[in-house]
């Protein structure tokens, strides 16, 4: 593989960006070091991070990545993406690695239709658009939640924080609790209605 001088600049940039927050010591030395970087040392940099990348999706199923989940079932989970095109992009993963998009059991689409609901409910976009994608070898879902215009898989991602992912995250889940609250207040009302009526001579 062989980058050219803009894409070698490009990742010398996100590499400036990732240690943005240093204290400024030890980022002036690592600033220094990636200014040192030969074009080849940045190539390699970039195969070792492939690598450990192609694992990603197997080791976000096994819990040995944490994730931001929504919700699972026997074939496939849902979790918030960490670098989302909008707030709410979710993707599906199926537990089971499938590197054919044309083969994905029913048992995921009905968790990509419940994850879709979900979202356009306690998110209000004006759209959910599902989108799929072979990515690291392996054919995922993505659910990308549309609030004004249209996003494709190439737009621009978020730079969302922990906290970010964390309140999207409660409200998705937080809206489900409220929504059944009423339901079970009703019913006692009507439980105790009926008890009442029975009293009347």
């Amino acid at each position: 593989m062989s980058l050219t001088k803009e894409q070698i600049s490009q990742l010398k940039k996100q590499l400036f960006e990732q240690i943005k927050e240093l204290p400024k010591e030890q980022r002036q030395e690592a600033e220094k070091q990636i200014e040192d970087l030969s074009d080849e040392a940045i190539e390699s940099m970039l195969e070792k991070q492939k690598e450990s990348q192609v694992k990603i999706f197997r080791e976000i199923v096994t819990e040995k990545i944490p994730s931001k989940k929504i919700s699972e079932n026997n074939s496939a989970i849902a979790v918030l993406d960490i670098k989302p095109l909008s707030r709410g992009h979710s993707i599906i993963i199926p537990k089971e690695k499938l590197t054919d998009l044309d083969k994905i059991p029913s048992e995921i689409s009905i968790l990509i239709d419940k994850i879709s609901k979900v979202l356009s409910e306690k998110l209000k976009p004006k759209n959910v658009k599902i989108v799929p994608e072979i990515k690291f070898g392996e054919a995922i879902v993505n659910i990308i939640p549309i609030y004004e215009k249209d996003l494709t898989l190439e737009n621009e991602r978020l730079n969302s924080s922990e906290e970010d992912l964390e309140r999207t995250l409660e409200i998705i889940n937080k809206k489900e609790e409220k929504i059944q609250e009423p339901k079970e207040k009703e019913e006692k009302q009507k439980e105790e209605l009926k008890k009442f009526k029975r009293r009347i001579p």
